[in-house]
């Protein structure tokens, strides 16, 4: 009788842990097959949610890369007006230093656009994020008559899902410095561009005009390569949510408890307890006198 009240003790236990949890499998015990499911499930959701911090981690400093890139196009943009202008031979001599002025000017912003910083990490400086990459040499006036690269051509990879990782950064080498005949020495043009202004050099202007289009195109492939790769974790991270959702969903369906089948059958082993608590009470009733009797 004992045995029988403690069995139905247990399943009404069961279930009011059922009812109180909301979940069918509270320990695996209660079904080994669907705990295992629910552990996978929530596995798989914890290194989507971690990809998922580190698309968000990676966006942001694309984002000021992007920024950064885009703001040293119309530097770029602005510096070629003023080229095509001081290439005018109408233009005099008093014009041309005037030009070369503001040239200087876009020097110095362009310097700060390399030396950008993204939640204290220097962007174009490959892996050395934080040291400053780009450091200018000046004269007695002040101008910057030369500018340095301290950072490295190596690349920053975040995994962004399993076993794919993609390259966030661009390398200030690669954006303001001459690794091909195709490319040009950003700084080393604006330098000489405020030179050849400064000294009236018109010949010399030609030769800076084609340098400004080649490092303008230089910077739009940057700002491509940028383009792509945010647009492929925007995917990428729109999957992984999804995954998520249907992870969600199918740890339910392995653990989660039907309220209504629970409550119903908690009522039958409600009355089922109490039965069998009538029963024995019915079975120990006799005493030790109605035996001596």
């Amino acid at each position: 009788t004992l045995d029988n009240l403690n069995a139905q003790q247990r399943r009404l236990f069961r279930l009011q842990q059922q009812l109180a949890t909301g979940q069918r499998v509270n320990v695996p015990s209660d079904d080994p097959l669907a705990a295992r499911r629910a552990v996978e499930g929530r596995t798989n959701m914890a290194k989507n949610s971690q990809y998922v911090h580190n698309i968000s981690m990676a966006g942001l400093f694309m984002n000021e890369t992007e920024i950064s890139l885009l703001t040293l196009v119309d530097r770029l943009q602005r510096v070629n007006e003023l080229g095509l202008q001081a290439a005018n031979q109408v233009n005099a001599d008093l014009q041309l230093n005037q030009i070369s002025q503001e040239i200087n000017q876009i020097l110095e912003s362009i310097l700060d656009e390399a030396n950008e910083i993204s939640n204290g990490r220097y962007l174009f400086a490959g892996t050395r994020t934080l040291e400053r990459p780009f450091v200018e040499t000046r004269n007695a006036d002040g101008d910057i008559v030369q500018v340095d690269y301290l950072g490295n051509n190596e690349s920053i990879f975040v995994e962004i899902d399993e076993d794919v990782k993609v390259r966030i950064n661009e390398t200030g080498q690669t954006v303001f410095g001459q690794t091909t005949v195709q490319s040009v020495n950003i700084f080393e043009m604006m330098i000489n561009l405020r030179d050849n202004l400064r000294n009236e050099d018109r010949a010399a202007l030609q030769d800076r005009l084609e340098e400004i289009s080649t490092a303008t195109s230089q910077v739009l492939i940057a700002v491509t390569r940028v383009g792509s790769v945010q647009n492929r974790l925007e995917r990428t991270e729109e999957n992984l949510r999804a995954n998520n959702l249907q992870l969600q969903q199918f740890v339910s369906d392995a653990v989660d408890a039907d309220f209504a089948e629970v409550t119903l059958n908690l009522n039958i082993q409600l009355n089922a307890f109490q039965a069998a608590l009538n029963a024995g009470a019915r079975v120990i009733q006799p005493s030790l006198m109605d035996f001596l009797r």
